[in-house]
């Protein structure tokens, strides 16, 4: 579990958008009471909210989950400065 600042994760979330594999990515605060998971699958990306509120989201587009994603830690990660992340690689 990697820790980054949440300064970071925009361009981290770019990176990790941009390798057409497919992957999962949990994102949490650092009390680890609320997270984010997005979850890649060569055709759509399913994004799970799961704090203030529970939601799941799913889009074809990756510009669509990462601006969606960005307005989701705006909220659920409001007076986090460090996020944990949690990376695994899909086969």
């Amino acid at each position: 579990m990697n820790m980054i600042y949440k300064k970071q994760l925009k361009q981290y979330l770019k990176k990790t958008f941009k390798s057409k594999n497919c992957f999962a990515l949990k994102i949490l605060t650092f009390k680890k009471d609320r997270y984010v998971f997005i979850c890649y699958n060569q055709d759509q990306y399913t994004i799970v909210e799961d704090g203030f509120e529970k939601n799941r989201y799913q889009f074809d587009s990756s510009y669509e989950a990462m601006k969606k994603v960005m307005k989701i830690a705006d909220i659920e990660f409001k007076n986090s400065y460090k996020l944990y992340i949690q990376t695994k690689l899909k086969q």
